[in-house]
């Protein structure tokens, strides 16, 4: 502060200030120094906590009550219901439901398109195959998939059942074309044979360096917590099979 008057004085002396002028610059500056701790101490208050802002009960009781459900609310007052005496946090609306206060009670609802079918949680009518256009209405195998409430097969029915016969081994192509174990997978509609470095086993392409179900060959388990590795079952704790 006394940096501050100097250097004032010096200012004062060179320009030579009336003296009222002098005297309000000197004001102005031990005004300064004296509020400066004051505009710290409010700055180091931080924010306001937004609980003790909302809850204003006049039973202490009531406003320990409140406080402590806008705490578990993490703060959020516009979760906080009812009066004081009976103030709680509502939970967040789950997926495909709103929420409100209204007249003191939590209250929640389906938007628009969803329903809350057996009393469970609300679901899309338009694309739930469990409740596809209504609550109860399962698509079937041949058409599993809920499409603008509306059972679909986007595929080909085989059998009852809804495939794709472009990847479908069992369907390849066509409804009944099983791809054989020389090539069993299906591309495109075509049955192809397996990558270099893997061998076929019951209809699936499988590396028999690593596959703990087909270690070294089709059907060669690793059990007892053994592992495949280069072929062989190994214990994994042992250095030889880390390699």
């Amino acid at each position: 502060m006394s940096h501050d008057i100097d250097e004032l004085s010096k200012a004062l002396a060179e320009e030579r200030i009336p003296r009222r002028e002098s005297l309000r610059r000197l004001g102005a500056v031990l005004a300064g120094a004296i509020l400066s701790p004051f505009a710290l101490g409010t700055a180091r208050a931080g924010p306001q906590d937004p609980c003790k802002a909302f809850c204003h009960c006049h039973n202490r009781q009531q406003q320990n009550a409140c406080l402590a459900a806008c705490h578990t609310c993490y703060g959020d007052t516009s979760r906080l219901c009812g009066a004081c005496g009976s103030i709680v946090c509502c939970d967040e609306p789950d997926p495909y439901e709103e929420g409100a206060c209204v007249n003191g009670q939590c209250t929640y609802w389906c938007v628009d398109g969803a329903a809350a079918c057996g009393g469970g949680p609300c679901t899309l009518l338009w694309l739930d195959p469990d409740n596809c256009g209504a609550c109860g209405n399962v698509c079937p195998d041949s058409a599993p998939f809920c499409d603008s409430g509306t059972c679909v097969c986007p595929g080909t029915v085989c059998g009852g059942q809804c495939v794709d016969v472009l990847y479908d081994p069992y369907n390849c192509g066509a409804c009944g074309n099983v791809c054989p174990d020389t090539a069993p997978i299906c591309a495109s509609g075509t049955c192809r044979r397996c990558p270099a470095t893997t061998i076929a086993c019951n209809g699936k392409c499988v590396d028999p360096q690593s596959d703990n179900s087909n270690c070294g060959g089709c059907g060669l388990n690793c059990g007892g917590g053994y592992v495949c590795a280069a072929g062989a079952c190994c214990d994994p704790t042992t250095e030889f099979c880390n390699q």
